[in-house]
C-alpha cells in the first residue's frame, strides 16, 4: 500500500512526468536524491547503448505488408526502449512521417502534382559527353513531381557550381524513376546506400549515411542527353533522426557492427524497462512494507499477556530457589 509517510503531491502527474523524462517525477515529489539516481544511471544506459549502435539502435517499424522488395519488420524491442520516454518518443512521429512518405509515392496522383521541392548542395561528379567526368560541386534546384503514368515520378531543375579546378557550370537536369534516370533516396530515414555505381570504376565497400541523401539525374540540353551527375544532397537532422531503417540498412549495421550493434539493442531495451520501475515508484511510493507491521493494540495485549505470564511464574521461581539454597 502507499506509505503515507512519504509526500507524493500528485502521483498521477509523477507518474507521466517520470515516464517522459527519467527522474522528473521525483524532482516534482521533491525526492532529489532518487531523481537524481534514476535520471543518471537511466539515461546513461541509454544513451550508452545509443552511442555502441552509432545513434541507430531505437527506431520504430511497423508494416504491415512487405512493399518494395522490403520485409515486413515489426520492431518489438521498440516497446522496451519507448520506457525512457521523450528520448524515444520522436521514432514513432518518424516512422508515421516515413509511412506518409511512402503513401505519397505510390498513391494515384495526378501527373504533374509536386511531391517535394529540392534547393540544396550538391557533392558529387559529372560523367558528361564533352566535359568528361570531374568531381563537382554546388547547387541543385528543382522539383520531384509525379510523371506521366508512363515515366511515374521524376525531377526536373538544375545545376549551379563548379569543378574542383574552379571552372564554372550550369546545366539542366531532368530524370524519372522508371527509365532509369532518376535516383534519389527518401526523404525521411534512418541511413541510406549513398555509394556512387556508374561513376566508380573500381570496385568498393558500400557507403552508408543518415545525413546525405544519394542524387543521381541525367544532364540534359532540351531533349539531348549529355550525361549524369551522381553525388549526395544533405538531408537535415529531423529527417533522420530516430527515423526507421530499411532492410538494406539494417545489414549493413549488424555486418559493420557485428554482436556491437546486439549488445547497444540490449542497453536501450534495459534503461526503458529501468524507467517503468522509476514510474511505478513515481506512482505508489517506495515498497517500503508499510502496512505489515503488526497493529499496536495487539502488540500492547501480547505484551501484558508476557507481564502477567512473568507475575505467576515469579512465586515458583522463588521456591525453587529458596529450596535449592536449604
Amino acid at each position: 500500500m502507499t506509505d503515507p509517510r512519504i509526500e507524493l503531491r500528485n502521483p498521477a502527474l509523477a507518474a507521466l512526468l517520470a515516464f517522459l523524462f527519467p527522474g522528473a517525477g521525483h524532482a516534482y515529489q521533491r525526492r532529489y536524491f532518487k531523481a537524481a539516481i534514476y535520471s543518471v544511471c537511466v539515461l546513461g544506459i541509454y544513451f550508452w547503448g545509443c552511442s555502441l549502435g552509432e545513434a541507430k539502435a531505437v527506431h520504430f517499424r511497423w508494416d504491415e505488408r512487405a512493399e518494395d522488395g522490403q520485409s515486413r519488420q515489426r520492431t518489438f524491442g521498440y516497446l522496451a526502449q519507448v520506457g525512457v520516454g521523450l528520448p524515444a518518443l520522436p521514432a514513432v512521429a518518424q516512422q508515421l512521417r516515413h509511412a506518409d512518405q511512402r503513401d505519397a509515392q505510390n498513391s494515384d496522383q495526378q501527373p504533374g502534382e509536386i511531391l517535394e521541392e529540392i534547393n540544396s548542395e550538391f557533392t558529387g561528379r559529372l560523367n558528361h559527353v564533352e566535359l568528361g567526368h570531374p568531381e563537382i560541386t554546388g547547387q541543385v534546384s528543382g522539383v520531384i513531381r509525379v510523371g506521366d503514368y508512363g515515366y511515374g515520378t521524376e525531377f526536373e531543375g538544375t545545376f549551379t557550381g563548379q569543378t574542383v579546378d574552379g571552372n564554372p557550370l550550369q546545366f539542366d537536369l531532368l530524370g524519372s524513376r522508371n527509365s532509369g534516370s532518376l535516383q534519389i533516396g527518401d526523404r525521411i530515414t534512418g541511413l541510406d546506400n549513398v555509394t556512387m555505381s556508374e561513376l566508380v570504376l573500381e570496385q568498393q565497400e558500400l557507403e552508408f549515411s543518415g545525413d546525405r541523401r544519394r542524387f543521381f539525374v541525367r544532364v540534359v540540353d532540351k531533349t539531348t542527353d549529355l550525361g549524369m551527375i551522381e553525388g549526395t544532397i544533405p538531408r537535415p537532422f529531423h529527417n533522420h533522426y530516430l527515423a526507421p531503417l530499411d532492410d538494406e540498412s539494417l545489414q549493413y549495421l549488424n555486418g559493420k557492427l557485428g554482436k556491437q550493434y546486439e549488445l547497444a539493442l540490449v542497453y536501450t531495451w534495459i534503461a526503458g524497462l529501468l524507467n517503468i520501475l522509476a514510474v511505478w515508484d513515481a506512482l505508489q511510493g517506495p515498497a517500503y512494507g508499510y502496512g505489515d507491521e503488526e497493529p499496536e493494540e495487539d502488540s500492547d495485549e501480547k505484551s501484558s499477556e508476557k507481564a502477567e505470564a512473568a507475575d505467576a511464574d515469579a512465586p515458583a521461581a522463588a521456591t525453587a530457589t529458596a529450596g535449592a539454597s536449604s
